[in-house]
């Protein structure tokens, strides 16, 4: 993933070249020159014409298929190509299948010598696309890092973040919906792919405890851990990601736009789809100073 600059032009996965992908990236799995057998033989077990294999052959070949390195934004460009060539109601699908004249790619052996009603198996296709990349497409819609700080500051979070969260239940569990910290302190985040993770700890406001809480037993400290999935766009500047957290947290529709400010230098700003707290914990100060 990116980070430290926005993406202006989505290149290709495998090559360094703007990604423009055409109709037949969709069928890519049953086309191509000189097939493996073993591929031929297991594609060769499917009708391409028969509504059960067409269904098969769509949700296990077509969408499971594309290359690792392929992400949302492919996948969008792909649906919207696909949903481009299905609105116009005289675009010729058959002609997806056929090779051009001084290409060599073959379909399975096994296979019928044509297509029947190719715009249905691309509407069929369109449909799994949209069920089976459900996550991929709501997040290539999420807006960009420039149009969240566009967003005015009355109408950013504040300082009760915590509860705009996925699963503030977590939280409420251990603690009291007035209880909210929000000077936390962090050894810094954790990247896994596009997720970002932070272990959080700090004090409770002290003013928001409730009443009700012994003062002997009144839990005065808390530990617990954000995650943030789905991140559409980063970018991180700074030089130490250590230290207190002060986080501002804007929920979208859908989504999230978080800015995240730690120690004394170090910035975090992403756009992602899920924001969670999870492992929430409390203490006590007497705990905190053994």
């Amino acid at each position: 993933m990116p980070r430290g600059q926005e993406v202006q032009v989505l290149h290709h996965p495998l090559l360094n070249q703007p990604y423009q992908p055409n109709l037949r990236a969709w069928i890519g799995g049953f086309i191509g020159y000189d097939m493996p057998p073993a591929l031929d033989a297991e594609l060769s077990r499917y009708d391409p014409n028969a509504p059960n294999d067409r269904e098969h052959l769509i949700r296990h070949y077509c969408l499971e298929r594309f290359h690792v390195r392929e992400n949302f934004r492919h996948r969008q460009q792909l649906v919207e190509l696909l949903q481009a060539a299905l609105d116009d109601p005289d675009f010729d699908f058959q002609e997806v299948w056929e090779p051009a004249e001084d290409d060599y790619d073959q379909w399975p052996a096994g296979w019928p010598a044509q297509i029947d009603d190719s715009r249905d198996f691309f509407q069929r296709l369109l449909l799994a696309a949209r069920q089976l990349w459900h996550d991929d497409l709501i997040r290539a819609r999420l807006p960009s890092l420039a149009q969240c700080r566009a967003i005015p500051e009355r109408d950013r979070g504040s300082r009760d973040w915590l509860f705009s969260v996925d699963n503030s239940e977590a939280w409420k569990a251990i603690f009291d919906v007035v209880a909210t910290p929000y000077d936390l302190h962090t050894p810094g985040p954790q990247f896994q792919g596009e997720q970002l993770s932070l272990q959080l700890a700090g004090p409770l406001p002290g003013q928001s405890l409730p009443s009700t809480w012994p003062a002997s037993q009144a839990l005065t400290h808390c530990c617990l851990e954000l995650k943030i999935q789905g991140i559409s766009e980063l970018q991180l500047s700074g030089t130490r990601f250590d230290g207190h957290m002060r986080t501002q947290l804007t929920r979208l529709q859908p989504g999230y736009y978080l800015r995240l400010e730690i120690g004394f230098d170090c910035v975090i700003e992403c756009v992602a789809q899920f924001v969670s707290i999870g492992n929430v914990q409390g203490s006590r100060k007497e705990e905190q100073q053994r």
